[in-house]
């Protein structure tokens, strides 16, 4: 049985195709990769929000309590000194997305000087993602500094930063 000329190049072309996505799978890392990009975007608005939330609470009332509940409860209250300042309107303490934790605090002298996250991915190609939230941008400093490869991140606060728009 003879094939045809048409069946030859449909064949080639079906091949290459096939040959195409699976490379392009293999160099994205496919869904899932996406899904841990995703899902790392999300923790780091949330940690971005968190830092704000901290440097409105420290500035109005001082030393932030180990229990994080505590400056939520504050900054859910409208009329809370805490909210006073422009960019602290809407500031609120978040939880990882994924694991749903108050992210790590680390302190040196009894003052909390960063904020740690669990990544699931590293972005070495940062920064990707720039944020223009600026209250977010002077509170971390190094928002947009690449993690090289996933796992915990810790990153630097300056909780007196000037928090207007």
């Amino acid at each position: 049985m003879a094939y045809s000329q048409h069946t030859l190049y449909g064949g080639t072309l079906v091949g290459i195709i096939v040959v195409a996505c699976v490379a392009g799978i293999a160099i994205t890392g496919g869904p899932g990769e996406a899904r841990k990009e995703k899902e790392d975007l999300a923790r780091q608005q949330a940690l971005s929000d968190t830092a704000l939330a901290l440097a409105c609470y420290q500035q109005a009332f001082g030393e932030i309590p180990d229990d994080l509940t505590i400056v939520g409860n504050e900054l859910a209250h409208v009329t809370s000194k805490a909210r006073q300042q422009d960019a602290c309107a809407q500031a609120e303490i978040r939880k990882d997305p994924v694991s749903d934790k108050h992210f790590r605090l680390e302190r040196q002298d009894g003052s909390v000087t960063r904020i740690c996250a669990e990544f699931a991915t590293g972005n070495s190609d940062a920064p990707y993602n720039s944020y223009r939230y600026a209250p977010s941008r002077a509170v971390i400093l190094d928002l947009d500094k690449p993690r090289e490869t996933p796992g915990e991140y810790c990153y630097e606060l300056n909780l007196s930063a000037k928090l207007g728009y």
